[in-house]
C-alpha cells in the first residue's frame, strides 16, 4: 500500500504534471506580451545606448561615450528645466482644479452625472485632436481666444500664444491641465465617496465650519488619493511628449523643448539612435528618482 500513490497514478502521470504546470501556462501569454512590449525593448534600448548607429551603417560599440556626451549637450539642461517648470505648472493646476471640481460634484446637486461625464470628456480625446484643436484656438490671426479678447476690447491680451518664447510653455501647460484634470477629478471623487458621512455629521454637531471640515476631515483622509494623483502627474510631466511635439516641436527657439521631444529629435531627425537611447535611460532614472523622492517625502510627513 505504501507504493501506491493517489496523486500521480501511472496512467495519469501527464495529467498530474500538466496540473503542476497549469498556473504557469495561464500566465505565459501575459509574460510573453510583457517581454515583447516591455522587457525586450528595455534590454534592446540598453544595448543600443552603448552603440553609435545611424540606422544605415553597421553599429559601432562606443561604450559609455553616448552618456558622456549628455554632459556637453546644452539642450539637455534646457529641456530638463522646462520639464521641471512643466511639472510645477501642470501638477499644481491639475490637482487644485480636480480637487475643487470633485468637491463640487460630490455634493447633492442636480445633473451631477451629466457634469461628471462632460468634465471627463477631454481625457478620452486623443492627443492629436486636442493639440490641433488648441493650436487653432491659440492662432494669433483667427484663433478664438484672441478674437474673444479683441471683441471685449482687451487687445493687450491678444498674444502670439505659441510663437512668443515667454508664454509658449505656459500655453502648453494650460492644454495639459485641460486634458487631464478630469482624470484626477474622478480619482478624487472615488476617494471622497469612501469618507464616512458620520464624520461630517459629528463635525457639524460640534459646530465645525465647512472650511474646518475640509481641513481636518476631507484633506487628511484624501492623502492616499492625493499621493496617487501627484505621483501620476509628476511622471506624466517628465514624460510629456505629444502636446509639445505636435503643437510646437520644441519651438520657438527651444522655448518648449522638453526631454522626450529632444530624445525623439536626436533619434528620428538626426539619426543618432544610440545617443537617443542613452538620453532615454537618463530620463527613466530621473523620473524614477523624482517619483521615489515624492513618495518618500509624503510618506514621512504622514508618519509624523
Amino acid at each position: 500500500m505504501a507504493s501506491i500513490t493517489t496523486t500521480n497514478p501511472s496512467g495519469e502521470g501527464w495529467r498530474w504534471r500538466l496540473g503542476k504546470l497549469s498556473p504557469y501556462l495561464w500566465i505565459l501569454p501575459a509574460l510573453a506580451l510583457y517581454f515583447v512590449f516591455k522587457l525586450g525593448p528595455l534590454i534592446g534600448g540598453l544595448v543600443l545606448s552603448v552603440l553609435r548607429w545611424d540606422g544605415i551603417e553597421d553599429p559601432v560599440f562606443v561604450g559609455l561615450q553616448n552618456f558622456e556626451r549628455i554632459f556637453s549637450d546644452d539642450i539637455v539642461g534646457l529641456a530638463l528645466t522646462h520639464n521641471v517648470l512643466y511639472a510645477l505648472g501642470t501638477v499644481t493646476g491639475k490637482i487644485l482644479l480636480a480637487l475643487f471640481l470633485a468637491l463640487l460634484l460630490n455634493q447633492g446637486m442636480r445633473g451631477r452625472a451629466f457634469y461628471r461625464t462632460s468634465l471627463f470628456m477631454p481625457v478620452v480625446m486623443s492627443f492629436v485632436v486636442i493639440s490641433i484643436l488648441w493650436s487653432w484656438l491659440y492662432n494669433p490671426d483667427f484663433g478664438l481666444i484672441n478674437n474673444l479678447f479683441k471683441s471685449l476690447g482687451l487687445n493687450f491680451l491678444a498674444l502670439n500664444w505659441l510663437g512668443d518664447t515667454n508664454i509658449a510653455l505656459l500655453s502648453l501647460i494650460i492644454v495639459d491641465i485641460w486634458k487631464w484634470y478630469g482624470f484626477h477629478m474622478v480619482i478624487f471623487l472615488a476617494g471622497l465617496q469612501t469618507i464616512p458621512s458620520e464624520l461630517y455629521e459629528a463635525a457639524k454637531i460640534d459646530g465645525a465650519s465647512n472650511w474646518q471640515q475640509l481641513r481636518y476631515i476631507t484633506l487628511p483622509l484624501l492623502k492616499p488619493v492625493m499621493i496617487v494623483n501627484i505621483t501620476l502627474s509628476l511622471a506624466g510631466a517628465f514624460n510629456v511628449f505629444d502636446i509639445p511635439f505636435i503643437m510646437t516641436q520644441g519651438g520657438p527657439a527651444n522655448a518648449t523643448m522638453v526631454m522626450a521631444v529632444h530624445i525623439y529629435l536626436r533619434g528620428f531627425k538626426f539619426y543618432r539612435f544610440g545617443y537617443s537611447a542613452a538620453l532615454n535611460y537618463v530620463l527613466l532614472v530621473i523620473v524614477t528618482l523624482v517619483s521615489a523622492l515624492q513618495l518618500r517625502l509624503m510618506s514621512s510627513n504622514d508618519g509624523e
